[in-house]
């Protein structure tokens, strides 16, 4: 029988055929999951250098944003550090620049069009020229702020940027563009009920119902069932809802119990909170010779220090200062540094017989908390009150009061008292003292000499109810926004009654 050695021939090589193209498309796909997995190893690398920008950006500007008292604009954060080599060990050949990177760059930089810019609400980066988005601005403004649902509380936002290059398949490279925005949020502390910087423990003696939001940067510690919260209730290391503050030895007899809050909104932790929107390890550090914290806000400026606070301090937002020095003297000037003397003339005449009228020096009490006798600056409010609503050239309402007796020392203590308090002046009064002050008799509730009740009871003598605020006011009196700010704030006569409710 004669073989087909022609047919034979073209199967094998039909067989050799499919085979080799089974090979080049193993080959083909072998190639594209290579380049794909080389692809995705370069994304994550490229994503994980750019998060790692983002952090190392967010902790510069939120130290640079603690230090300054107003939020930052685009050149105060231009300075910011580039990242080094050192942080990324595993990325070969590791170079950074604030420059935006172009793709004829020869070698690229493994992070370009690194850097923050100011922007408004939007996004939109703040400068003075058209900014295409991966432009590093380093001459922008400060930020516009976005108001929330008052003036007290704002944000202002910024963007930041990073291009990241890294090495990708058969020596090319892959690119990762990396933004975040940062935003820098301010409100008021008045909007809590309670705002502690320190270790909280509420323990009352009857039933108590908080109704603002209560807030700590420490641990909170609440263990009496006649405890309520109707609002928001955070802290920021921890909470005993059973439990007393360590070292309390004021309630070894007491066993603990757990308050009541709203099902659901219960006590949870917060974020830490920089009161009046400094930190103090940051901001006043070597600014004065006292490096005293947020105390700082009630003390005048220290000559020859910088001063990172000066639009903040109450001495300086004060629209009246009254100084009294170890003679007893007294110094009284407006906010320009004005000082108001009895040849004062105009307006700066009718201002000078009013608050030199309502001041008074010489007085002393023992506190025996203190176990001191205290050297007292009076101020009659009521004086001021009655200056302001006078039918003819009343002087205009301060708002901020400034007030301290400069001699005080450990060795001869003084003082302020507030009296004749219970009428603030229309749109509010905050009194603000570097000294202890003390509040005498009813303030900011519109009661007089001949209409005076119980701080339990209500206008028409039928009772009042704490919980719901039916608090006794005057007739025709409404409580003002209203504010003492001093080194200890201390009520002298039991029977007066204070209504200080938050400053606007």
């Amino acid at each position: 029988m004669k073989k087909n050695t022609g047919s034979t021939m073209l199967a094998i090589l039909a067989m050799l055929f499919f085979l080799s193209a089974c090979v080049i498309a193993a080959l083909n796909f072998t190639a594209v999951m290579s380049r794909n997995v080389v692809s995705s190893n370069s994304y994550r690398r490229g994503t994980e250098v750019g998060d790692g920008c983002m952090e190392y950006m967010y902790s510069q500007w939120r130290q640079i944003s603690k230090k300054l008292n107003n939020a930052p604009a685009t050149a105060d954060l231009s300075g910011i550090a580039l990242p080094t080599a050192d942080q990324f060990p595993s990325v070969p050949n590791f170079s950074a620049t604030t420059t935006v990177y172009l793709p004829n760059t020869k070698p690229p930089k493994t992070v370009s069009a690194y850097g923050i810019v100011a922007t408004d609400p939007q996004g939109n980066p703040l400068s003075n020229t058209s900014l295409s988005p991966t432009t590093v601005d380093s001459t922008g403004v400060s930020p516009n702020l976005a108001y929330g649902t008052d003036p007290s509380t704002s944000s202002a936002y910024y963007l930041a940027t990073a291009d990241i290059t890294v090495p990708a398949f058969a020596g090319r490279t892959f690119s990762v563009r990396m933004c975040r925005v940062f935003e820098r949020q301010v409100q008021s502390m008045w909007k809590y009920a309670i705002f502690y910087n320190d270790m909280l423990e509420i323990n009352p003696g009857a039933n108590q119902t908080i109704t603002g939001w209560v807030h700590t940067n420490d641990s909170l510690y609440t263990a009496y069932a006649d405890l309520t919260f109707n609002n928001k209730v955070d802290y920021v290391n921890d909470w005993g809802s059973k439990n007393f503050a360590p070292g309390d030895k004021d309630h070894t007899s007491v066993t603990p119990a757990s308050p009541t809050w709203p099902s659901n909104l219960p006590p949870a932790r917060g974020e830490y909170q920089y009161p009046l929107g400094v930190d103090p390890s940051q901001t006043f550090l070597n600014t004065t010779p006292n490096d005293i914290g947020f105390r700082e806000f009630i003390m005048p400026p220290t000559s020859g220090y910088a001063d990172p606070i000066a639009d903040t301090r109450y001495y300086d937002q004060a629209a009246i200062r009254i100084m009294v020095d170890a003679s007893g003297a007294v110094t009284i000037s407006k906010g320009d540094g004005t000082v108001l003397t009895s040849s004062s003339k105009g307006t700066d005449a009718n201002l000078y017989t009013a608050y030199s009228s309502a001041v008074k020096t010489g007085d002393s009490f023992t506190d025996n908390r203190e176990g001191a006798v205290m050297g007292v600056t009076t101020l009659d409010v009521g004086k001021i009150y009655s200056a302001t609503t006078a039918a003819t050239n009343p002087i205009p309402n301060p708002q901020i009061i400034y007030i301290s007796d400069t001699s005080n020392s450990s060795s001869s203590r003084k003082a302020i008292r507030l009296k004749n308090g219970s009428f603030i002046p229309s749109g509010g009064l905050t009194i603000a003292s570097q000294n202890a002050v003390y509040i005498q008799g009813d303030y900011n509730t519109g009661q007089t000499s001949s209409h005076q009740t119980p701080a339990n009871t209500n206008n028409n003598g039928t009772g009042g109810n704490l919980a719901t605020k039916s608090m006794p006011d005057g007739s025709n009196y409404t409580e003002q926004p209203s504010a003492v700010l001093a080194d200890a704030v201390n009520i002298l006569s039991m029977p007066g009654r204070m209504r200080i409710p938050r400053r606007t």
